[in-house]
């Protein structure tokens, strides 16, 4: 999962510009959407809104992390035990890695040198050097980990501990674990916006609000039902949860720290991700096998698109465009 940092939305914007300007001569970024009961990943054009390739992966795959240039993808696959690795340019899987007994959760450095995986069963998260294509150290955290996440300035990675109630923040030059703060019941999706961490508590129904310079909960915010993954837009004004249980979305405006609408969107919704566009979020609904893309400004469904089945994609699963690369 990648985090949107007052700097990384500026630079999301001049991506965008980019992507929509030059006569087409940019591509728009793709969606890496996970299916979990198909075992494959549906690639879609977000210019077209269109699934261009679906690709085998095996393992039930969930967890998806992209480069910030699109060129390196990362699934994970809790049941075939491994990562897969993408080539963003061919559109193509080129290796297929051991990792752990759980490997679920899982984000990546700017430049797609580093993916860091949470093992949900054996409580460490693992460290994949991607050139080398081998786990080059494991850090023990919290019981079942669950959501990661690299923060705006690549200095810090977030592991949501999801049996312990807890975040834990690790330095990314050491790679050692610092300061670990309690959050809610059950979190497992992070964001970073701001000097602010997000984290989405499964079975407390709300989100905690940590100040990343001191690891202090300032807040919890009460959304929907069984919250499971978050995304921002608009200059990270608004941050959206999926509530897997009554099919929305909550929308928290992050000046107020209050839920100020919700969005109903497909069956289930899991995983969310922001376009470079800093206008839309794309949404995963397991149990409809679709994507929901809603306009964040005017809180609307613009498009459904089919996807796999068992639509999962639970992490920053559309790269957010060269120009944010650290």
């Amino acid at each position: 999962m990648f985090a949107l940092g007052e700097k990384s939305l500026q630079a999301a914007a001049l991506a965008a510009a980019c992507f929509c300007a030059g006569g087409g001569a940019a591509a728009a970024p793709f969606a890496y959407i996970t299916n979990q009961k198909d075992d494959s990943v549906s690639v879609i054009d977000t210019a077209s809104g269109q699934v261009v390739k679906t690709l085998a992966v095996g393992g039930q795959p969930a967890g998806v992390a992209t480069s910030r240039d699109g060129a390196v993808v990362a699934i994970s696959n809790p049941a075939g035990k491994q990562i897969t690795l993408i080539d963003g340019r061919a559109q193509s899987v080129w290796a297929s890695l051991p990792v752990g007994e759980g490997p679920l959760g899982l984000a990546m450095d700017a430049r797609g040198g580093r993916v860091f995986v949470a093992d949900f069963y054996e409580n460490y998260l693992s460290v994949l050097d991607v050139a080398e294509q081998r786990v080059v150290k494991r850090i023990p955290v919290g019981s079942h980990p669950a959501g990661v996440l690299v923060d705006p300035d690549g200095a810090k990675i977030y592991v949501a501990n999801r049996d312990d109630d807890s975040v834990s923040a690790i330095d990314a030059a050491t790679l050692e674990v610092g300061k670990t703060v309690r959050v809610g019941k059950h979190p497992f999706g992070l964001l970073v916006v701001g000097k602010h961490l997000f984290a989405a508590n499964v079975e407390g129904n709300d989100v905690s609000v940590v100040d990343t310079g001191r690891m202090e909960v300032v807040k919890h915010i009460p959304v929907g039902d069984r919250p499971y993954a978050l995304a921002a837009a608009l200059g990270g004004s608004r941050v959206f949860v999926t509530n897997q249980y009554d099919n929305t979305l909550s929308v928290i405006d992050t000046r107020k720290l209050e839920t100020v609408a919700s969005v109903k969107v497909g069956e289930y919704p899991e995983g969310i991700a922001s376009h470079p566009d800093d206008r839309h979020v794309y949404v995963a609904n397991w149990f409809n096998n679709t994507v929901s893309v809603v306009d964040a400004q005017n809180l609307k469904v613009e498009k459904t698109i089919l996807t796999g089945d068992g639509s999962r994609a639970f992490g920053q699963f559309i790269p957010l465009g060269e120009a944010t690369a650290r």
